[in-house]
């Protein structure tokens, strides 16, 4: 067996669970979530209530759901962000030509 095959399934939903719990931080200290999400644990410096309620969530969703259902909608749901997040990028450049663009893409794509 490949090891891409046996490490996939473990690495990827961690890292989106990692990630996960980091956004709702940042989306605390915006006031756009309760501030209890924003709680770091004193020792290792996380944000422990935000790791422990997406660990709870997506325990309780991939005990209900079958797994084909749980792809799906984690493949549909990235490619629905990553397409508003093009459409959003476009249209700020398009609505505010004036701001500083510093980065260079080389060989000018």
């Amino acid at each position: 067996m490949d090891l891409h095959a046996i490490a996939t399934p473990t690495t990827v939903p961690l890292t989106l669970l990692l990630s996960q719990t980091r956004i709702f931080y940042t989306m605390a200290h915006d006031d756009s979530l309760p501030l209890v999400l924003a709680k770091l644990h004193s020792q290792t410096t996380t944000p422990w209530v935000s790791t422990l309620i997406s660990g709870i969530f997506c325990a309780l969703i991939s005990g209900i759901c079958p797994v084909d259902i749980l792809g799906e909608t984690t493949s549909t749901s990235a490619l629905i962000t990553y397409i508003l997040i093009h459409i959003s990028v476009v249209i700020m450049r398009l609505t505010h030509r004036n701001i500083s663009r510093d980065l260079r893409i080389p060989l000018g794509a």
